[in-house]
């Protein structure tokens, strides 16, 4: 490991970490790129790659390693309280489902090759901070205590991000933090499409099954925090839907194969600035998930796209305050801060059986309609 400072030290080589190195790399940036677990890793999460996470990965060059890995997704379906079902095609957009154990390790290796250096089994326990600035991260690297200096940091760490915490930008608040679980079952005949099922003995929350290749399925479910502590524990909720729901027939009496594994969905109408001297978040570490869909992997390489130029316009001028830093956050709102307060609303929205029921009406009878909320579904394109 070069020991001189590196222009850029991204903790964590999840999407939008590995995203964002990549992009770095490629421009000619020194990027140092670190990760508390060994690679490849398992990590929970609904394994959804829709349109815009394949935009950074056909740009990035990857497109074939994830057809050759992933599922193929026809679209999104809904069904609604009163067990209507709307399918949503995509048409010839690309939406995969594909374990993150695999996904991941495309992007991270993709990094890798453009010439960002990696260092696993590296925990960041905090921020070096001088004169107003974060200037690096301290880190524990194979057991042994190092401080690792910077010209710039991005926490890309996840939904319990070590460095938004150490920055002061862990949102928490319970209206935008949601509580999911899933696992997957084995043998599981379903048309092909992403679906999640409104149902009224599972609102406020959702169950989503989502096909796999082989025959397996990714299944769960999730609630808004603020309404979690009403719920029953989330394995129960979700077998008893399974038991219960026509949409369940297709899992009942099939293998459950891995444990059942919850975490933590930080939405975007809960993120702060994101950025401070000498450091920027980005993906969950930024709170930056999308409302009601929990969509996470896209925003992620989204926002790792962003900050890389950004990180780029820093460095050549010089200047790694918030002067120039602010642009990351004022071009996010300006892209996706109107629909993002959008899907909130629906989100709000679609607590209620009735006014579900309502909308799922309106898009059997009215293709304009259902096409319109299938694109605000998905923001950031």
């Amino acid at each position: 490991m070069k020991s001189t400072e590196r222009d850029v030290i991204v903790v964590g080589a999840g999407p939008g970490g590995s995203t964002c190195a990549a992009y770095l790399a490629l421009a000619g940036v020194d990027v140092l790129l670190l990760d508390k677990e060994i690679w490849p890793r398992e990590k929970p999460c609904g394994d959804g790659q829709t349109g815009v996470s394949f935009k950074f990965v056909k740009d990035l060059g990857i497109a074939d390693e994830l057809a050759a890995a992933g599922f193929k997704t026809k679209g999104a379906s809904f069904t609604s309280p009163d067990h209507n079902r709307i399918d949503f095609d995509m048409g010839e957009a690309s939406s995969y489902v594909t374990p993150r154990r695999l996904f991941d390790d495309m992007v991270r290796k993709r990094a890798i090759r453009a010439g960002a250096e990696m260092l696993q089994n590296a925990w960041v326990y905090d921020v070096i901070k001088e004169d107003g600035f974060v200037r690096g991260v301290r880190a524990k690297i194979d057991g042994e205590h190092v401080e690792l200096r910077s010209k710039l940091v991005i926490g890309a760490d996840g939904a319990h991000s070590i460095i938004a915490k150490k920055i002061g930008m862990f949102g928490d608040d319970d209206n935008d933090v949601a509580v999911v679980g899933r696992c997957y079952y084995e043998d599981v005949d379903i048309p092909g499409y992403l679906e999640m099922h409104l149902d009224k003995n599972v609102l406020p929350g959702y169950v989503w099954i989502f096909p796999m290749r082989d025959g397996k399925a990714n299944v769960g479910l999730g609630y808004n925090r603020k309404f979690y502590v009403d719920v029953p524990d989330l394995q129960d909720t979700l077998d008893r839907w399974i038991v219960e729901s026509p949409y369940g027939e297709c899992l009942r009496g099939k293998r459950r194969i891995g444990e059942f594994r919850g975490w933590r969905i930080p939405y975007a109408t809960g993120a702060y600035d994101n950025y401070v001297n000498g450091c920027m978040l980005i993906g969950d570490a930024g709170s930056l998930i999308t409302p009601f869909t929990a969509e996470g992997i896209g925003p992620a390489m989204a926002s790792g796209h962003m900050v890389s130029g950004t990180c780029q316009k820093a460095l050549l001028s010089g200047d790694v305050s918030c002067n120039v830093l602010k642009e990351y956050k004022e071009q996010w709102d300006a892209e996706y801060g109107p629909a993002i307060k959008k899907i909130k609303s629906i989100e709000s929205a679609f607590q209620n059986a009735e006014v579900i029921n309502t909308y799922m009406a309106k898009f059997k009878d009215n293709p304009a309609a259902k096409q319109m909320f299938l694109s605000m579904m998905h923001i950031t394109k």
